[in-house]
C-alpha cells in the first residue's frame, strides 16, 4: 500500500511539471536568479516590430528591402539572459523574414544586420538581392522570432504586424517622407501634423482626402497618445492578439492601452470606416489613459445636438466632451452627424487639435 502511494504522488507530481510548461512561457525569475526580477515571464510568442519597409537599388540593376526591426524589452532582456548562462535554458536563435510580392504567397527570404547594426535585435536589416522587385511592386513583409527551448525544440512566436512597401530609394535620391494628397484648407493643420508626428507611416503616402478606417485611426490615436505622454514604441507594451482579421501592431497597441475595442470577441472589422462618435470615444480614452476626467460632471452639460438622438449611450460622453474643447466639431446647424464618417486628413486633424489642447 506504501508503494502505492509512492506511486501515485510521482505520477501526479509529473502531471503537475507537464501542465506548466504546456504553454511554452519562460521565467525570467526562477531558481537560478537570472535577473532578480519578480516571477513573470515571457510569453515565447510575442511578437516583433517591423517597420520602414523600403525598395533600395544600385546602378548595377540589384535591387533588395531595407527594414527596421524593433523587440520589445521583455524579449531583449529574456534573450540576455538566456546568453547568461550559456543557452543552457534556451536561445533566441533569431528571425525569419517572409515577403509577399503582388500578391503572391508568402515567401522565406533570407535577411540579416545592414551595415552599421550591432544590435541583431534592434535596427537596419537587409536582404540579399531579390528578382522581380521594382519602384511598382506591391511588397508586404512580416518577421518573428525563432527559440530553441530545451524539450521543446523550436518555438516561433506569432508573426509582426505586416509592413507595407512606404517608399522608394536608390542610391542616389531619395523621395520626401512625406507625399499625401489633402484638400487645400487642410494643408496649414497637417503641417503640424508633419511636426508632431502624428500621421502613420502607411498614411504619409497616402490620399487623405478618402475616408479613415478603423486600422487607420486606431494608429492615429496611438500617435497622439506617445505625443501627449512622451512615450516611445518601446514603452508600448503588445497584448496577445485576440483578433483573426488583423496583426496590425498598432492596432494591438490601441487594443492594449484600452482605446480601442473589437467589434467582436475575435474581430477588429480594420478595414470598416469609423464613425465619428467611435473617434471621440477613442480620442477620449486616450486622455483617460492619462488621467483626465472626460465625463459630463467634468465640463458641464452643453444644449444638446438637434441629432442627440442619434448618438450611441456608450458615446454621450465622449462627443459632448469632444465638441466642447473644439476637437470635434459639428457639421453645422447644431447637429454632430454621430453615424457619419470622416477624411483622413479630418481624422489627423482631430489629433492635432487634441494634443494641442492637452500639451498648451
Amino acid at each position: 500500500m506504501k508503494k502505492l502511494l509512492v506511486s501515485f504522488a510521482l505520477i501526479c507530481a509529473m502531471v503537475l511539471m507537464s501542465m506548466a510548461f504546456a504553454d511554452v512561457i519562460f521565467p525570467v525569475d526562477d531558481a537560478r536568479g537570472i535577473n532578480n526580477q519578480s516571477s513573470n515571464g515571457l510569453d515565447l510568442k510575442t511578437s516583433p516590430e517591423l517597420s520602414q519597409l523600403v525598395l533600395k537599388n544600385d546602378e548595377a540593376g540589384s535591387s533588395w528591402l531595407q527594414m527596421n526591426v524593433s523587440s520589445p524589452k521583455e524579449v531583449r532582456s529574456t534573450a540576455f539572459s538566456m546568453e547568461a548562462v550559456d543557452g543552457e535554458l534556451g536561445k533566441l536563435d533569431g528571425l525569419v523574414l517572409n515577403i509577399s510580392i503582388d500578391g503572391s504567397d508568402w515567401k522565406e527570404v533570407d535577411f540579416f544586420p545592414d551595415e552599421g547594426t550591432t544590435d541583431r535585435l534592434e535596427g537596419l536589416y537587409k536582404t540579399n538581392s531579390i528578382e522581380n522587385l521594382s519602384a511598382d511592386s506591391q511588397i508586404k513583409a512580416r518577421i518573428k522570432y525563432r527559440w530553441s527551448i530545451p524539450n521543446e525544440g523550436i518555438v516561433y512566436s506569432d508573426w509582426s504586424n505586416e509592413a507595407l512597401l512606404d517608399t522608394h530609394y536608390d542610391d542616389k535620391t531619395s523621395e520626401k517622407e512625406y507625399d499625401y494628397q489633402i484638400h487645400g484648407w487642410a494643408t496649414e493643420e497637417m503641417s503640424k501634423a508633419e511636426l508632431l508626428e502624428l500621421i502613420p507611416d502607411t498614411l504619409k503616402k497616402a490620399d487623405l482626402t478618402k475616408d479613415v478606417t478603423r486600422e487607420e485611426f486606431a494608429a492615429i490615436s496611438v500617435n497622439a497618445y506617445k505625443r501627449i505622454t512622451g512615450k516611445s514604441n518601446f514603452d508600448l507594451e503588445v497584448p496577445k492578439n485576440p483578433f483573426s482579421d488583423t496583426n496590425s501592431i498598432e492596432v494591438l497597441w490601441a487594443y492594449g492601452l484600452g482605446i480601442t475595442k473589437g467589434t467582436s470577441e475575435t474581430e477588429f472589422s480594420p478595414n470598416a470606416l469609423i464613425t465619428r462618435e467611435q473617434m471621440a470615444a477613442m480620442m477620449t480614452r486616450v486622455l483617460n489613459k492619462i488621467g483626465i476626467d472626460t465625463t459630463i460632471g467634468a465640463i458641464g452639460m452643453s444644449a444638446k445636438f438637434n441629432d442627440h438622438e442619434s448618438v450611441s449611450s456608450y458615446a454621450i460622453e465622449p462627443v459632448y466632451y469632444m465638441s466642447s474643447k473644439e476637437i470635434i466639431k459639428g457639421v453645422g446647424d447644431n447637429t454632430f452627424n454621430p453615424k457619419g464618417n470622416a477624411t483622413r486628413e479630418q481624422a489627423i486633424i482631430i489629433a492635432v487639435r487634441m494634443v494641442g489642447s492637452e500639451m498648451n
